[in-house]
């Protein structure tokens, strides 16, 4: 009986040890994850910051770089590039004004 109580607590013991180091996986999973939503971010922000200078400097209109920006998304598509990539395009074409989508 001692040796399957002693079997038991290994058993538990190990079962505590694999719990504790997926808890320390999934806190480092979470982290990756925030940071690459921050760096999406930044991504976002200095393409709608081009777009804007383009535009000011008069490069290119606003309208033209929602069309190409457009086309960009389609061929993504079309090409069935991952669902995240198309979703941030989505997301950067959403950062142009209303009238020039």
């Amino acid at each position: 009986m001692n040796t399957s109580v002693d079997t038991l607590a290994e058993q538990m013991l190990t079962l505590v040890e694999i719990v504790s180091a997926q808890e320390r996986d999934i806190k480092a999973l979470k982290e990756q994850c925030r940071v690459l939503e921050e760096h999406d971010q930044a991504i976002a922000v200095a393409f709608s910051t081009f777009f804007h200078v383009l535009s000011a400097g008069r490069v290119a209109k606003l309208g033209e770089i929602a069309t190409i920006l457009n086309h960009i998304i389609q061929v993504a598509e079309q090409e069935g590039r991952p669902a995240a990539s198309i979703k941030f395009l989505k997301d950067l074409a959403g950062m142009l004004p209303e009238d020039q989508r």
